[in-house]
């Protein structure tokens, strides 16, 4: 996997990488941030989860619902990972993992934070949105493609289209990019 080598500090955000939003077509990024989380250092890491319950906007306009129960969470396998890192854990009811619970444009300067990195789902939509945020924020930020899916097939394209064509993932960026050699 190429990784932009800007030598900046960065942070790494886990979106929603949630067991409701794993499938058979994606499960392979399980294993792809596994190995990215064991390889690559970073300087602050967030892990988001999102959930919209009955009658929430996400309900009313498009029939669709998460709920806030014990599937809430990140996928076992990669939560056991994180957890020495010490993630800022980002409650979220909204596309954007900056519009949740906790300040994370605050916590991304507290931690001298320079780049953002994007792994998890759904690229087209919460990944997207978290890249779009980033930017605004003044951040690099780059999803990488290796570690980011969609529930749906055929909508993580789209949004890889879109990141693409703004050199936001780690394949079109226009940064000096670095090889990281993974196993998965």
């Amino acid at each position: 996997m190429k990784l932009p080598n800007a030598r900046r500090k960065r942070a790494l955000i886990v979106i929603d990488l949630q067991p409701t939003f794993i499938k058979p077509h994606n499960r392979h990024i399980v294993p792809n941030i596994i190995e990215l989380i064991e390889r690559v250092p970073y300087d602050a890491y967030i892990e988001a989860v999102f959930h919209a319950e009955k009658g929430s906007l996400w309900d009313t306009q498009q029939g669709f619902t998460v709920p806030q129960d014990e599937t809430m969470r990140t996928v076992d396998e990669v939560a056991t990972i994180l957890q020495p890192h010490n993630p800022l854990h980002v409650v979220k009811t909204t596309r954007s993992t900056f519009k949740g619970d906790q300040d994370v444009a605050a916590y991304l300067a507290e931690h001298g934070i320079e780049e953002v990195h994007l792994v998890g789902t759904e690229t087209h939509d919460c990944v997207l949105a978290t890249a779009y945020d980033a930017f605004a924020a003044g951040y690099p930020v780059y999803a990488l493609e290796e570690c980011c899916e969609s529930g749906t097939p055929g909508r993580h394209e789209a949004g890889l289209t879109l990141l693409r064509w703004q050199s936001m993932t780690n394949n079109s960026c226009r940064a000096e990019t670095v090889e990281v050699r993974m196993d998965a």
